[in-house]
Order: C-alpha cells, then sequence, then structure tokens
C-alpha cells in the first residue's frame, strides 16, 4: 500500500473514532495541573503512566527534583528504554491555571470547537498522540522495526528546572525530536521559538515627606522614566520584546518611596541580542536618572536566561521531511516563528533535530478563550502516524 494510502486510511479511522478522543480530552483538561502543584502533577503522570501501559507501551518515572517526575514510555515495549529513539516525542503536564480554574471554565464542546484550561496548551497535544497510536494499533499499522519514545515533562510553564536535564539526555539519544506543543494558529509548525529571560532592575531613591518638595527622591518616578527610555530602545531592536511584568514600591502615601524594582519578561531571535540588551544597561547605568538630581544616579540590575532559542537551523531538516508528508495528505504545512520559549529548544540545544507545533491547532494559549480546533485532529492524527513512520 502506498504512503498516501495509508495516511487516508489512518484519518478515516480517527474520523471514525472522534468521540474516544473528545472522552480523553476531557478527563485530560478536569484534571487540573498547575505547575506549582507538583501533588497534582505527579498524579496526573501516574494516570498517564496507567494509560499507557494498558495501550502496549512500556514505562518509566524519572527523578526532575526540584519538580514532579517525568514519564519516559517507548515502543517496542522491551523491558529496557533502547539506546538510541528514530524519534523521541516530548510534551509537558503542567499548565498556567490555577487549581479551581476548571469551575470557572468547564470542558466544553461548541461545534468543532473544544474549551476549558489547558485544552490547547497542551492537553491536547498529549491526547493527540495517545490517539494516534490507538488509531495504528487498531488498523495493524504500528512498525516493530521502529524504537518510538514519548517524554512527558512536569515543569514546562515554569522553565523546565528539573526536566531539562531529562530532555537533554534523552534527545542525545534520539534521531529526531518532534514536540506535541500545540500548533501555530492555523496548523502551522514552530520552526523558530524566542528564548526566554527575566530582567530584574533595582532602583534607589531617599524617603521624604510628600509635602517638603526637596525633601527626597521618588524611586517610584525614577524606576517609570527610566523604564520609557528602555521600551524606546528595545522597540527599535527587532528580534526582542521586553515586556513590564511586575512593578514593586512604596510603603504608604504619606513617604516618598525610596525603592522600587522592574520585572521584565524578555523575549529574544538570537543570543547577540541579548548581549546588546546588557551592552545598554552597562552603559546606561552610569548616567544620571534625574539632571536635576545628582544623587538619583544608577539602578542594578540582574538578567538571567531561563530558556535558550530555538533556531531554524535546528528545524529545518525535520520540517522538510514533515511538509512532504504533509502534501500527501492535500496540506501545505507552513513554518513560523513564535514568540513563546519550549523545550524543543533545550533539545537543539544539544544538537538534536527537533520541529515543534505538533500538537493540537486551535488558539489562546494561556488565555481564558483557549480553544482547540477538532475539525483538523484527523488529519493532524494522520500526520502524527507519517512522522512516526518516516522519520
Amino acid at each position: 500500500m502506498e504512503l498516501r494510502e495509508r495516511l487516508v486510511r489512518i484519518r478515516q479511522a480517527a474520523e471514525a473514532r472522534m468521540d474516544r478522543f473528545v472522552e480523553r480530552l476531557r478527563r485530560f483538561v478536569e484534571f487540573e495541573t498547575p505547575t506549582e502543584r507538583t501533588d497534582r502533577v505527579h498524579a496526573f503522570i501516574r494516570v498517564l503512566r496507567d494509560e499507557i501501559q494498558a495501550m502496549g507501551l512500556q514505562t518509566k518515572e524519572l527523578e526532575a527534583p526540584p519538580s514532579a517526575p517525568v514519564l519516559l514510555s517507548w515502543y517496542p515495549p522491551d523491558p529496557e528504554a533502547p539506546a538510541e529513539f528514530d524519534v523521541l516525542f516530548i510534551g509537558h503536564a503542567d499548565t498556567v491555571w490555577p487549581e479551581g480554574e476548571i469551575r470557572r471554565r468547564p470542558f466544553r464542546v461548541e461545534g468543532t470547537r473544544a474549551t476549558g484550561p489547558g485544552v490547547y496548551d497542551m492537553k491536547g497535544g498529549i491526547a493527540l498522540l495517545m490517539f494516534a497510536f490507538e488509531v495504528m494499533r487498531d488498523l495493524g499499522e504500528v512498525p516493530a522495526d521502529r524504537r518510538i519514545g514519548w517524554l512527558w515533562t512536569t515543569d514546562e510553564e515554569a522553565g523546565s528546572p528539573g526536566a531539562r536535564p531529562r530532555i537533554q539526555e534523552w534527545a542525545r539519544r534520539a534521531r529526531y525530536v518532534l514536540s506535541l506543543e500545540p500548533a501555530a494558529p492555523g496548523g502551522a509548525a514552530k520552526v523558530e521559538r524566542y528564548g526566554v529571560a527575566v530582567l530584574e532592575v533595582s532602583f534607589r531613591g531617599r524617603s521624604g515627606h510628600p509635602g517638603l518638595r526637596s525633601g527626597g527622591v521618588n524611586a517610584i518616578e525614577q524606576a517609570l522614566g527610566w523604564h520609557g527610555l528602555l521600551r524606546a530602545w528595545t522597540v527599535a531592536h527587532e528580534g526582542l520584546w521586553v515586556t513590564l511584568a511586575k512593578i514593586r514600591g512604596g510603603q504608604r502615601t504619606n513617604r516618598i518611596p525610596d525603592t522600587c524594582r522592574l520585572t521584565y519578561d524578555v523575549r529574544y531571535a538570537d543570543p547577540t541580542h541579548l548581549e546588546a540588551l546588557r551592552a545598554w544597561l552597562k552603559a546606561f547605568q552610569a548616567l544620571p536618572l534625574d539632571p536635576e538630581r545628582p544623587e538619583a544616579r544608577g539602578f542594578t540590575w540582574t538578567l538571567e536566561t531561563h530558556m535558550p532559542p530555538l533556531t531554524a537551523r535546528a528545524s529545518r531538516e525535520a520540517f522538510e521531511r514533515a511538509r512532504s508528508i504533509a502534501a500527501l495528505l492535500d496540506w501545505n504545512l507552513e513554518g513560523v516563528r513564535v514568540g513563546g520559549g519550549g523545550d524543543s529548544a533545550y533539545a537543539a540545544e544539544v544538537g538534536a533535530r527537533v520541529l515543534d507545533g505538533l500538537g493540537v491547532d486551535g488558539d489562546g494559549a494561556h488565555a481564558p478563550d483557549e480553544w482547540a480546533d477538532l475539525s483538523t485532529v484527523p488529519r493532524r492524527t494522520a500526520f502524527l502516524a507519517g512522522l512516526w513512520w518516516e522519520l
């Protein structure tokens, strides 16, 4: 049977089994897994372990302190994981949503849209890979000679402090690493990701009485003025996004605030952008914040990298092969750059050939209107089967 015919057969079988996919997706979304609740995330990992074992794969929990253990699964289900994988699928079980969000926004299906906390990012991706395996198994299309791994992590929404070593350990042992993070809106693969860093800037003024104009130096006002300068500089630098996320300063209304701290989310397309930001911060640090108040001089800062960027170079080979498989499904697969960081960048950091955004289509990651597109699930199921067979 030609590859196109096999893919069409998988798609048709997936269409006939959509109730099974939706039911699993509902259960996964209703099982809340905030990153910071490691007990809840670990409990969900055990649910996945039991279901995956029942499907016929072998599994093993791997410690990932300070976070909950990650779950490694593999096929064929030999007692021990293979020394190398043809393909390692990765994704995360945690979400950004606090416990109780499911009561405010219960899982719903309206037409071809499924909604609920984490439905798109990324409970849908986990359910999709499990569904693809079940459809292949039902049709006798799971090849015994392909060494396939699944790695579900537990702390991606916090930058993967515990999972990063595990991701890189197994990425080194895989020919390809494919991420089940959600597709970019419209179904595109994610071939580039911005890196993520955190910038903290602290200002020191002098407290005083607000009724005495010469009585102090307002650290909050100094910080806000400085923020405008930073904003003007970063807007002119393509590939660098700096978002003011937190402001902390002041103690009471009748006292001029003498401290202020600004915390920024920093997204960068290339490490050179971070170096440019560091150079600007160092150069600006020596300038007075207020020419009329020489004592209002200087600030301190830290810039910490949380996730490296994913470059197009790391995605190029896998993307071209994926495009050829998608074309057999009459699908012109596109590749885009996205602003969010992801675990695929950790895999690429150790030299793996990667492709990201292979989970469900939809939109609204980290937003209350998050949704997954059910109409594209059969096609994406067949697509995953093709990647399983051909990469």
